[in-house]
């Protein structure tokens, strides 16, 4: 028996099978070299083309009735060049290697619902975060519901952020953090935790306590709850 002899209600069902998440990377958006006023760069007017990486579902190249029952629309259609592709935003992450990249994601801000942010161009991404506070465009993303950031070895400064930066309306029991080698993934409490029991309760990197003519000074550092979790506190997340 062929794949068409199938009843429709069974090959729609496949169809809806064959819708799998996908990875939009590498958003980018090319300008025109003209002149335009403030108002019509506003507008976009100045935009040849917005364009990402990643390649076309595959259920779109299949046949016709694939494409009927693909859940995708029309993206990238910005611009007087368009470079069009398809896009489920429920599904589809939309990922970003710098905190300074999301500024690229343009035309589909208020249809992004999932977004990973990596730090991998962006050195100085904390002070990024917390100087510059560019994480306030993502007010503009007003469908967000999901937000993954991935953390580079030992890097746990993202509690800190967690706790004092906002991360527009995304809700923030959908925010979590996922350890690139281990693929441990934390809530943002969780991570807090982590990164203020490794710098105020734990001993360092090699199980060292503190020196004894700091040791006042450490406790003393510890007992100064106005910055960080206490126990009480971490026995909650928990």
């Amino acid at each position: 028996m062929s794949f068409a002899s199938l009843p429709y209600e069974l090959r729609s069902h496949i169809w809806s099978l064959a819708v799998e998440p996908r990875r939009i990377t590498k958003v980018r958006m090319k300008k025109s070299g003209g002149s335009f006023s403030k108002k019509q760069r506003q507008q976009g007017k100045d935009i040849l083309y917005e364009t990402t990486s990643t390649p076309p579902p595959a259920l779109m190249h299949v046949c016709r009735e694939s494409r009927q029952h693909a859940p995708y629309q029309r993206a990238f259609t910005a611009g007087t060049e368009p470079r069009w592709t398809w896009v489920n935003f429920e599904l589809d992450i939309f990922c970003v290697s710098s905190l300074y990249s999301i500024e690229d994601i343009v035309s589909h801000r208020s249809e992004v619902q999932r977004l990973q942010i990596r730090t991998d161009d962006d050195d100085d991404w904390y002070e990024s975060a917390t100087t510059y506070r560019v994480l306030s465009i993502l007010y503009e993303f007003v469908n967000l519901r999901e937000i993954q950031v991935v953390l580079e070895p030992g890097d746990l400064m993202w509690g800190d952020v967690f706790t004092e930066q906002s991360f527009g309306d995304c809700p923030r029991e959908n925010i979590t953090f996922v350890h690139e080698g281990s693929g441990l993934v934390l809530t943002g409490p969780q991570l807090k935790l982590v990164s203020d029991w490794r710098m105020v309760f734990s001993f360092d990197s090699e199980g060292n306590p503190p020196e004894a003519d700091r040791l006042s000074e450490e406790i003393e550092h510890a007992l100064d709850d106005t910055w960080h979790l206490t126990m009480a506190q971490m026995h909650e997340v928990v």
